[in-house]
């Protein structure tokens, strides 16, 4: 008696696109513990959320500027319910290395010039057309790096650290971020504190140790949120993830930021094992 399974693959060299098949898996007396697959329905392990990709300047500015019907295929291959129907969308608060250029939301050391102007141009009409193909669909929002005047190098460039005297003005400005945000439809499911934290790039980064992330985790963003009615839930780390468990254990054990965090992010760039 044999068991049949739907397989799903993309292949590229086979050139399969979600291509459907059925594998059967038959009985056999010898040890098959490499040969099958073994499924016990009583058992949850994690929830699949969903699929996702990033919706950076750069490629916001390409989907604007070419022709619309194509852009529209492109946006309903990624987004639309019948093709792959990503749910999810990270961003970047202000520039990152795949933006047009440079730039913060704001330059004045009260925040009085605070807007969110530069990305109604190319960025914020895409998020609105994937938003459209998926209405369920979430964004994940990650900065790159403070504003220039509230590091220690003063630039978004070259890594840097965030100045202790300007935590709470930062926090402050990651809240209005989300509350412009949502005030265009674009509601912020998911933060995280800092795009890879551990970084010194020529383009836009900012250091943190575990302790600096814990402290403005849990000393000024997460109490910043709360003030205003805002429901985003905040991830740690946001890097590669060969120092994930010894970084994230320090972060959220020793710097007691458990409470405050609803998840890690992690990227796969190094790391042989997870």
């Amino acid at each position: 008696m044999g068991m049949k399974v739907n397989k799903i693959e993309t292949n590229l060299k086979r050139n399969l696109w979600l291509h459907s098949s059925y594998v059967t898996f038959l009985a056999t007396k010898t040890s098959p513990e490499n040969e099958v697959i073994r499924i016990n329905p009583t058992i949850s392990f994690q929830k699949l959320l969903g699929f996702g990709g990033a919706l950076t300047e750069s490629s916001c500015y390409l989907l604007n500027t070419i022709d619309k019907n194509l852009a529209n295929e492109i946006l309903e291959e990624y987004w639309g319910k019948e093709n792959l129907n990503y749910q999810f969308a990270r961003i970047s608060v202000g520039s990152c290395d795949f933006s047009l250029g440079s730039y913060s939301y704001a330059s004045e050391k009260n925040l009085e010039d605070f807007s969110i102007e530069h990305d109604k141009k190319h960025i914020l009409p895409i998020l609105k057309l994937a938003k459209e193909k998926n209405p369920t669909l979430q964004f994940l929002a990650s900065p790159w790096s403070p504003p220039s005047f509230m590091k220690d190098n003063n630039s978004l460039t070259g890594g840097g650290r965030l100045l202790p005297s300007y935590k709470k003005l930062w926090a402050i400005y990651l809240t209005k971020f989300v509350y412009n945000y949502q005030n265009q439809g674009i509601p912020i499911s998911y933060m995280t504190i800092q795009n890879e934290p551990n970084a010194k790039q020529i383009w836009e980064s900012c250091l943190y140790s575990a302790q600096e992330e814990a402290d403005f985790l849990k000393n000024y963003l997460f109490p910043s949120f709360k003030e205003k009615n805002l429901n985003t839930k905040f991830l740690i780390w946001d890097h590669n993830k060969d120092n994930l468990l010894e970084r994230c254990t320090e972060t959220l054990v020793k710097h007691q930021a458990l409470n405050y965090t609803s998840g890690i992010a992690f990227h796969w760039y190094t790391g042989r094992s997870f």
